[in-house]
């Protein structure tokens, strides 16, 4: 069994106008959701052997967040290819993950980590997918369980969505 963490970046800032998205970073908010997030996940989800995390600044901000609370050897990727990202796109990265590693996030953007989350999850907790379906917030993660020995294996609707929580859900923001 494989297990797949789908985060979306932390709240970021659009303080500087004419600023490149790419080069955004967290605004306070999205420091403080991306401090609590992360620590929630260390304790309540399996630790992740491996990150794949696109390299705008933003999601390397949140990265941050989620390095302090693992305290654990994985391996961690920046990648390009996440930003902007389809579902395609996504899922071969994803397919190009090595078969050992049992547990791996994936730390995105909108609207690519949350088409991901939908092409994948044939059946799920009634609950988490409810809170998929309202919406798919910042620094918000699923949780998804796949029966599949590769990565490469993963094909849409085969996962089951195990959890969904965000920063509401878990009493950071109302």
């Amino acid at each position: 069994m494989k297990h797949l963490l789908l985060m979306r970046h932390a709240k970021s800032s659009w303080s500087e106008q004419g600023m490149d998205d790419f080069d955004r970073p967290l605004n306070e908010r999205g420091h403080m959701t991306g401090d609590e997030m992360s620590i929630y996940l260390a304790k309540c989800y399996p630790l992740p052997d491996q990150i794949i995390c696109s390299n705008a600044q933003r999601t390397r901000e949140t990265l941050g967040h989620l390095l302090k609370a693992y305290c654990h050897p994985m391996t961690v990727a920046l990648s390009r290819a996440i930003y902007e990202a389809s579902y395609a796109s996504i899922m071969q990265l994803i397919h190009d993950v090595d078969e050992t590693v049992q547990t791996l996030m994936v730390v995105g953007h909108n609207p690519g980590i949350e088409e991901m989350a939908f092409a994948l999850c044939r059946d799920g907790e009634a609950k988490a997918f409810e809170r998929l379906n309202s919406k798919y917030p910042t620094a918000a993660c699923a949780h998804l369980t796949i029966d599949v020995a590769k990565w490469s294996d993963l094909t849409r609707g085969s996962a089951f969505l195990k959890d969904f929580i965000s920063p509401k859900t878990i009493g950071v923001i109302d």
